[in-house]
């Protein structure tokens, strides 16, 4: 049966929203700061210094992540033209956070800025911006950009708490049923795992999930009762996620595979192993297969 051949590798695998409110709802000055940010991300795609300064006063600070301070818009202007030319060919996107009247002419607005060079990498930062309304137009006088916190391991397991819950697969009289829940302090995912033939539990294993910050990646470790463990590491793909899984069995042998966990659904997903080797040997793939969530997890 297909699913007693998967046992060892499926332990193993599965090891701003700026406002919410409808455009009715939204105050002139919030919809016209909105509208500024759209037309803040149209000039940076531009490369164009001169659009993005005209959005200060004459007047305005500029406070930089790493504490630089550019003061009056000719000298905003010098900073953002060599930004964009360190940066060509990136986009900008803008996502605000809050907008407050703190005066009828004066607003505060905070959010996030993120910067994606051409290869795909981003840069996140939050910002400040305090605008004051001069011949009826909007600008801003003081700009403050800040390093984002680094983000916390749940923050970054938060892409898999969809498994959260109970899970069950059956074949004839053998069934599996897998347990994730959070850890206490909630940086790590944990599995129970347990293999029945009828009412005989036949094996049982134990994976933890959690983010490596050194490695800035997704990893996982498992163990069973047969005493053997693996460790593998997570990539993501949409809504697919591919475990490079190496480990060791209880006589000492060496194992290598690729699992690839794809989400369905909210209540079901599917396994496969590919790419299997032990001793360095090919061994056969194991075919896909769904898992189910149990009614009521």
């Amino acid at each position: 049966m297909k699913i007693i051949t998967a046992i060892t590798c499926l332990i193993a695998a599965l090891t701003s929203t700026a406002f919410a409110q409808t455009p009715a709802d939204v105050a002139p000055e919030k919809a016209a700061l909105l509208a500024l940010d759209r037309a803040w991300e149209a000039a940076f795609a531009k490369g164009d210094a001169a659009a993005l300064a005209a959005f200060f006063a004459e007047d305005a600070e500029q406070t930089t992540e790493d504490g630089a301070i550019f003061r009056g818009r000719a000298e905003i202007e010098q900073a953002i033209g060599e930004g964009l030319k360190a940066n060509k060919g990136a986009t900008l996107s803008i996502a605000s956070d809050s907008v407050r009247l703190l005066a009828t002419d004066v607003a505060l607005e905070k959010g996030e800025s993120t910067v994606t060079a051409p290869n795909g990498e981003t840069s996140t930062s939050l910002y400040t911006a305090i605008y004051v309304k001069k011949g009826g137009q909007w600008k801003i006088s003081q700009l403050t950009e800040t390093a984002l916190p680094p983000a916390t391991g749940r923050e970054r397991l938060a892409q898999l708490e969809w498994l959260v819950g109970a899970w069950a697969e059956k074949d004839g009289d053998t069934s599996i049923s897998s347990t994730f829940d959070w850890a206490r302090g909630g940086n790590f995912l944990t599995r129970n795992l347990t293999v029945k033939r009828g009412d005989e539990t036949t094996l049982e294993g134990w994976q933890i999930i959690g983010w490596d910050a050194a490695q800035e990646r997704i990893r996982s470790w498992t163990f069973d009762t047969e005493g053997g463990f693996s460790e593998g590491v997570w990539t993501r793909d949409g809504e697919r996620w591919l475990v490079r899984d190496s480990g060791t069995i209880p006589d000492g042998g060496r194992t290598t595979a690729e699992q690839t966990i794809a989400k369905v659904s909210a209540d079901k997903f599917t396994w496969e192993a590919n790419n299997r080797t032990l001793n360095g040997e090919p061994q056969p793939s194991v075919g896909r297969f769904e898992i189910e969530r149990v009614k009521g997890n």
